[in-house]
């Protein structure tokens, strides 16, 4: 899902390849079927490019989600290792009050 968040920015910002051998790259990267872009002379590069484009599109739809969940999966880290942070501090402060009354 990240690589295609990559794509989707990378082409909102350079035109998509013409050369048929990236576009076929990028094509199979995006999950986009070929069959039908097949010709007697090669690939339909125009077909294709279009065929790229709609599926950017349609990234652009699922693009708050894929936010969404990346911030959730952020917040949840942060909180665990504030958690962390809380219990081995909370440990520390422990074990130095145990062997303070374990000394008198």
């Amino acid at each position: 899902m990240l690589h295609w968040f990559f794509l989707f920015i990378k082409y909102q910002i350079w035109p998509l390849p013409k050369d048929p051998a990236e576009l076929k790259k990028l094509a199979n990267d995006l999950q986009v079927p070929l069959a039908y872009a097949r010709t007697t002379h090669g690939l339909d590069t125009a077909l294709v490019q279009t065929s790229i484009r709609e599926t950017l599109k349609s990234f652009r739809n699922d693009a708050p989600y894929v936010a969404l969940f990346l911030v959730a999966i952020f917040v949840a880290i942060a909180l665990l290792v504030i958690l962390f942070a809380w219990i081995v501090g909370f440990l520390s402060r422990w074990g130095r009050l145990r062997d303070s009354h374990s000394g008198s």
